[in-house]
């Protein structure tokens, strides 16, 4: 699946640079598509093109630090492009970009997917960025929602497919709920649409993706109802779900998994933190033992089932007591894997008002000290693999690499022998035979 092309040499030519989570890539697959349907050709990020799009991240210092790097080196490569910044941070600080040189147009989170409809038509440089007014909150949640188009995804096995947006929570460090806006729901039919044009598309992996996928709700149905509907779709193809926050529909998604060998037998369930005054300190709504037993039980019903998750270190007021039962928790509990991430205070939070703040210096102790704990948790889960067999789907087969792909339980499968004609975009059954890395292994094909 290429960069789409136009015809005709006078076409319009867009690169879009997408910072941040998956659903901010589902934000840009679809500003792209947008963009593709009014004339553009889409080409890749770092090609000379007239319009650059940077769909921005601000969840942390270091996300808005890369976009604004990212903003400026964009404008000495392209001094001419028209340049916009999309996104969180242009939610965030709309009137500190409106001043920024190299931008020429600003556009939040509720109205960028459809960023055509904003472009000027002669596409010339402003004298200074335009800002593209935030929507009043009553009209940035209509519960459900639609999206226009299809994500594309050129050169890509896996879609991302977008069912929700925003976040009711108030974790005390999340600045998500000021640049996202109210939790809100996609149109069942609307999801249901764009997954079979991701179909027809070729993909052979969809991963749900929201701010919290997990409160999904369309008249009454849920994130296992939807996901059940999707997988009737067809039996070409699986279902991943993306980052899912504990909840009351988790089970269900686990009982959906027991008989439904299609939708990916993973999790991603961010704990954020596992001691629980901190986790209070958060504002987070469980603790440590009500976790705990979720993510058991799910792997006792699903023994090879891979459970990720989110720690977050250097909170104000974590004390070195808290941090080692986080690091005995971690290492207990049933994990996969963890990404861990240091505090940054975000403005307008209320952590960003609390004292006993921790130093860098110890923070990044405590981080690389939990990453370390990751990593073994990651290799063990590799070993627990050896000698399955295991669903892939094959991502690439060209060298250095060689043929390779991500198992139906998250493993990145490296093949040692498969078929000569064997491409990418297959499924292959593979048996893992050894360990490579923090859950990375290698393995052999039995049938194609």
């Amino acid at each position: 699946m290429p960069y789409p092309m136009s015809e005709g040499r006078d076409i319009r030519t867009c690169a879009i640079h997408t910072i941040g989570c998956r659903l901010n890539q589902a934000d840009s697959a679809l500003i792209g598509d947008d963009l593709v349907r009014r004339g553009w050709r889409l080409v890749p990020w770092g090609d000379p093109a007239d319009l650059l799009v940077v769909n921005s991240c601000a969840v942390t210092a270091t996300a808005e630090q890369k976009t604004r790097q990212a903003v400026r080196a964009a404008r000495r490569r392209n001094p001419h492009a028209f340049l916009v910044l999309a996104g969180c941070s242009a939610s965030l600080h709309p009137e500190a970009w409106g001043q920024e040189e190299a931008v020429d147009l600003v556009v939040p989170n509720p109205g960028k997917t459809g960023l055509g409809r904003h472009l000027p038509k002669d596409l010339l440089r402003p004298p200074r960025p335009a800002v593209v007014a935030l929507p009043s909150e009553a009209s940035a949640a209509p519960t459900p929602f639609t999206e226009a188009g299809c994500g594309l995804y050129p050169e890509k096995t896996r879609a991302n497919l977008k069912i929700q947006d925003g976040c009711n929570a108030a974790c005390s460090y999340c600045i998500v709920p000021r640049t996202r806006g109210p939790e809100r729901s996609r149109s069942w039919l609307d999801v249901r649409r764009e997954a079979c044009e991701l179909l027809d598309r070729g993909h052979r992996e969809i991963v749900l993706t929201g701010v919290n996928i997990a409160a999904y709700s369309d008249a009454g149905r849920d994130l296992a109802d939807l996901a059940a509907e999707l997988l009737a779709l067809g039996p070409a193809f699986r279902l991943r779900l993306g980052s899912t926050e504990p909840g009351r529909v988790v089970p269900r998604l686990v009982e959906l998994m027991t008989h439904e060998p299609r939708l990916c037998r993973f999790l991603h369930l961010p704990m954020q933190y596992a001691e629980d005054s901190v986790l209070r300190a958060m504002n987070r709504a469980y603790t440590v033992a009500e976790f705990g037993a979720l993510v058991s039980d799910a792997v006792a019903r699903i023994p090879d089932l891979c459970v990720g998750t989110d720690f977050l270190v250097g909170f104000p007021g974590e004390t070195e007591a808290a941090f080692e039962q986080t690091c005995r928790n971690a290492a207990d509990l049933p994990f996969a894997f963890f990404h861990v991430f240091s505090y940054s205070p975000r403005p307008g939070t209320p952590a960003a008002a609390m004292s006993s703040r921790v130093n860098r210096a110890l923070a990044t102790r405590r981080h690389d000290g939990l990453v370390a704990i990751g990593r073994d948790r990651a290799v063990a889960f590799a070993t627990r693999n050896v000698g399955a067999e295991q669903e892939v789907l094959v991502e690439t087969t060209s060298p250095p690499d060689g043929p390779g792909g991500w198992s139906n339980n998250y493993l990145w499968v490296r093949l040692e022998a498969s078929p000569a004609d064997l491409t990418a975009n297959t499924f292959v059954s593979v048996r893992v035979t050894g360990v490579t890395g923090p859950r990375e292994v290698r393995g052999c094909a039995v049938c194609v």
